[in-house]
């Protein structure tokens, strides 16, 4: 990303946007995980959505997530229609559904579950990223302090905004009745005048549209309650669902839904084979709300998921190839590939018209009873859906285009308990990962290019699965092959029959033709009918990839696409992230750009393994090295090998950083101090902070009375470091970064006079420190050994580490909490993450997090001219949306350490008294990022400052002399 830029002298000076090997993340809504900025912090427990100041959907998992109103680039468009569809979108984000219920087994509560808890949800939210402007962030000067210069979140607002499209909708309890009457009404009944389902009715008729009066009284005569109702309907709450926008409608797919259910006869104790039901209570209904698997599929055609139509109400039965697999309770004598009875005893059947939704009535094999089939993909749940827009350009030059969806996977429930000659056993059936793949163009005639249960292509469910155009390559395949890809990663592998789960890290990818099934062209004018055999994907485009990608097994995660762009430099992008396995809930990110390899790369996932110092402070033959910023982003779960010492390049001859210099950087521990550390228990940060007594002295050396182990070379300093660390990446209130400590701000004051007090032990005494609670570092006044139990005297250092001018320079990393069952979505050239499920399922998230890659660069828009007394600078950024860090140095020691300021509020100089000095600024995004290099051309300036005259002074000091002068001759005449 190339960005031009004017400073104060009228000069233009160009650079380069840099991106980093890793990523930090902000935060854009949710309660506040970060000290960077604020986020939109939604209402609480606001329970009326109208009157809701911030409203936002609640903690969930197993939502599905669509962008609306984002222009993809076509081939077929020329780039001046590209640019001009891309300059009209306003692209949102649209969440449906989910749980916003923990797993059974939890047992704490969740994170801020916001407004309503603990069920299915069908409502529909609509997130903006920017709110009346083109800035993702707002910089809020009304929070600055101006006073010590201390920094406050609240400074960096996010601009983010959600609002309640569709509160979600169900079924009546009941029928309504004149006389009181209670008869249950259940999801089926509710959504009969469907158009796709109403002809199935005795009386069609009853679905005409009501006159206006039934809209005000339903019990008014000539009313029909499911007429009424219609316009009402939508998709039953649910999670596990797909979502994906095609031909700018949004559509839900399948998944697992809260329904209420009549219980079957067959179902009811003494309901099998013939016997008659035993009934409990007289008239007791026999109804519940049941949580069903799903294949129906919805749509929305006005933009905003208000109003839905179903298109296809899906099969409550399974497709021909999972009932031949998995029900066949017995085979032909004769023919044993041929079954005899298949399926169970709801599935029977006499016609079609006895059979739910779209299922046939047909005998399969030799069975002599006909049992109900369905022509489409089985109910499922965490299947991965796609899409993609295939196009055909005619000889005439215009084009037809169609989008077509793609299901791939997930989980199926099946029946594997014998009862008489039928299968039965639990409700829900034992759970099954199947590995089929359909395909449709709107969402009602669905066509199968891979039968289940065949290839090498493992049947899985949460996995996930993205569609990639051409002009990439894998392997040996030609950059000019036109075909676009259907990639497919990881996921969880089980069935009834083993009695373990694998966790999947492989890569597919699906070969797709690009033009569409049914051609006008072609004399096709009916989509149920494929005309042309040649749009399916054939068993050969299926290829693996690789079968063991660098990132660890797992399900449950997400992924995204990012399309190439100037802004990525022209390279296609794959993200996964999260996800879980057996052991844990996973955190981290990987990019993969597409290459002739297949290598992932991991957002901070390399290990720094050349160690080049063991002494604090370098010496004349210590090597000092350049590494990647990145290291400098820290967390405190991270080993002790991260904690290093950064510090700002050095000035030449002639006083100038012509080329942009990346910092120097210095390694505190060998590999025999870590391995040291090692021994005792101590491997990372935050354990170095919180190591008790014992463990600090045997790092000190003291063993056992009388013996030493081996001294890890200035543990006390890093101990010192550690503590602030944790500090300072801890979430806080109100932020009081180390760096940015009052004593510090003083006008004048250098960083490195006599550090500030440091209190005893872990954090919290603000007492001095005393023999009882000391921590094995920390000087004791007065008291220069402390007779320590099981060890003797010891030594107490003497010495109060600063750690101010180490601190500065390190900064805590910004990462979306560890997390499954999220969604992610690309939009407005950014990655986007948001809700979920963490911590072993004992945590909801109701938060929205976004990557950012790229470091800003702070310029220098104004500043003073050199031997004059102007004294103000101004800074500006390429990044909209932050704040400025700045520091003065004057003969190698800091006169301002690092200060916060803003592009409106800049500097002021003046008070500075004569002599040379050199400004460093960078800019801080609302992740974290900072400045990654310096130059005086952009954002460092050495000058030679002149003191303004003090005129007011001098003229004050005249007027005294004079009126004194004065006063003495008269009082000299008066004598």
């Amino acid at each position: 990303m190339h960005i031009a830029i004017k400073l104060a002298s009228t000069s233009f000076i160009c650079f380069k946007a840099t991106s980093a090997n890793a990523a930090n993340w902000a935060q854009l809504a949710g309660e506040r995980a970060q000290n960077t900025a604020t986020p939109y912090i939604p209402d609480k427990w606001h329970r009326n959505q109208k009157t809701s100041v911030r409203p936002m959907w609640s903690a969930r998992w197993g939502h599905a997530l669509v962008v609306l109103n984002q222009a993809v680039a076509r081939s077929y468009l020329t780039d001046e229609e590209n640019s001009a569809r891309a300059k009209n979108d306003r692209p949102v984000l649209v969440l449906l559904g989910g749980d916003d219920g923990r797993l059974r087994d939890s047992k704490n509560n969740t994170q801020d579950m916001g407004i309503g808890s603990g069920k299915l949800r069908n409502d529909v939210w609509i997130g903006e990223l920017a709110h009346g402007s083109q800035s993702l962030w707002r910089v809020d000067d009304k929070y600055f302090n101006g006073g010590d210069k201390t920094f406050s979140p609240e400074l960096i607002r996010s601009e983010m905004r959600w609002f309640l499209s569709n509160p979600g909708r169900i079924a009546p309890p009941s029928w309504p009745s004149e006389s009181g009457s209670i008869i249950p009404l259940y999801y089926d009944e509710w959504i009969a005048c469907q158009d796709s389902i109403k002809d199935d009715l005795i009386d069609p008729t009853i679905c005409d549209d009501p006159p206006l009066y039934c809209f005000r009284d339903i019990l008014l005569p000539g009313c029909q309650p499911q007429a009424i109702w219609k316009e009402d309907n939508m998709w039953s709450p649910r999670r596990g669902h797909g979502a994906v926008v095609a031909n700018n409608k949004i559509f839900v797919i399948g998944g697992r839904a809260r329904e209420q259910k009549r219980i079957e006869e067959w179902r009811l104790v003494g309901g099998i084979d013939g016997q008659k039901r035993f009934e409990t209570i007289k008239d007791h209904s026999t109804t519940r709300e049941e949580l069903v698997l799903k294949n129906d599929v919805w749509i929305s055609e006005d933009g905003s998921g208000s109003s839905w139509t179903l298109v296809n109400p899906g099969c409550r039965d399974h497709q021909e190839e999972v009932l031949m697999k998995t029900e066949v309770w017995s085979r032909d004598l004769s023919e044993p590939s041929l079954p005899k009875i298949v399926g169970t005893l709801g599935s029977k059947c006499y016609r079609t018209s006895d059979c739910y939704g779209i299922s046939e009535c047909r005998a399969l094999g030799n069975t002599h009873e006909k049992v109900c089939v369905c022509p489409m993909f089985s109910p499922r749940e965490h299947h991965s859906v796609a899409i993609q827009h295939r196009f055909k350009v005619n000889d005439d030059s215009s084009v037809y285009a169609q989008d077509v969806i793609y299901v791939v996977g997930g989980f199926i429930n099946v029946k594997q308990s014998f009862c008489s000659n039928r299968s039965c056993g639990s409700v829900d059936g034992y759970r099954l990962a199947i590995d089929d793949a359909w395909m449709s163009s709107d969402g009602r005639h669905w066509f199968q290019f891979k039968a289940a249960f065949s290839m090498s292509f493992i049947g899985r469910g949460g996995h996930t699965s993205l569609i990639v155009r051409p002009s990439y390559q894998f392997g040996n395949m030609s950059k000019t092959d036109s075909r676009d890809r259907l990639l497919i990663f990881g996921g969880e592998a089980l069935n009834p029959y083993e009695f373990n789960t694998t966790y999947l890290n492989d890569v597919w990818e699906v070969s797709l033709p690009t033009e569409p099934c049914c051609l006008p062209s072609d004399g096709c004018s009916d989509e149920s009918q494929l005309y042309n055999h040649s749009c399916l994907p054939r068993a050969s485009d299926w290829k693996g990839i690789t079968h063991t990608a660098e990132w660890p097994a797992r399900a449950f995660h997400t992924s995204a696409y990012e399309p190439p762009s100037s802004s990525n430099q022209f390279v296609h992008r794959i993200y996964l992230m999260g996800g879980k396995n057996a052991i844990q809930d996973f955190h981290d990110v990987w990019t993969w750009n597409l290459a002739n390899d297949v290598t992932w790369r991991c957002d901070y996932c390399t290990v720094d393994s050349d160690k080049v110092s063991t002494a604090l402070v370098p010496t004349s033959d210590q090597q000092v090295t350049k590494r990647s910023e990145n290291d400098a982003y820290l967390s405190i779960d991270l080993p002790l090998s991260s904690m290093k010492k950064f510090e700002l390049p050095s000035l030449d001859k002639e006083a100038k950083l012509l080329n942009y210099t990346s910092r120097s950087t210095t390694i505190f521990l060998s590999d025999l101090d870590i391995a040291t550390a090692a021994a005792v228990g101590v491997t990372t940060i935050k354990e170095l902070a919180s190591a008790d007594l014992y463990r600090i002295l045997k790092l000190r050396g003291f063993d056992y009375p009388g013996q030493f182990a081996r001294e890890v070379r200035n543990i006390c300093y890093l101990r010192a470091l550690s503590l602030v660390l944790v500090e300072k990446c801890a979430i806080k209130q109100i932020p009081d970064l180390f760096f940015q400590n009052k004593a510090l701000r003083e006008r004048g004051q250098l960083a490195n006079d006599d550090p500030p007090e440091i209190s005893c032990g872990r954090g919290g005494d603000s007492n001095p420190c005393e023999d009882g609670d000391w921590d094995g570092c920390t000087p004791i006044s007065g008291l220069a050994e402390v007779n320590v139990h099981g060890l003797g005297n010891v030594a107490v250092p003497q010495i109060k580490h600063n750690v101010s001018s180490v601190v500065t320079e390190l900064f805590c990393r910004q990462l979306p909490g560890s997390r499954c069952y999220s969604a992610s979505a690309f939009l407005d050239n950014r990655v986007v993450t948001l809700g979920g499920m963490g911590i072993n399922g004992t945590t909801l998230y109701r938060d929205v997090w976004t990557r950012d890659e790229v470091f800003p660069r702070a310029f220098i828009s104004l500043k003073p001219k050199s031997r004059t007394s102007q004294s103000k600078f101004s800074f500006d950024s390429s990044e909209a949306g932050a704040y400025f860090e700045y520091k003065i140095i004057k003969d190698g020691k800091d006169v301002i350490p690092w200060s916060v300021t803003t592009k409106s509020i800049g500097v002021d100089v003046s008070w500075l008294r004569r002599g040379w000095y050199t400004l460093f600024v960078r800019s801080v995004d609302p992740s974290g990022n900072r400045d990654d290099a310096f130059s005086t051309e952009v954002n460092v300036y050495r000058w030679y400052y002149v003191p303004p005259i003090p005129w007011g002074l001098l003229s004050g000091c005249l007027v005294a002399a004079i009126a004194l002068t004065v006063g003495g001759y008269f009082e000299y005449r008066r004598r």
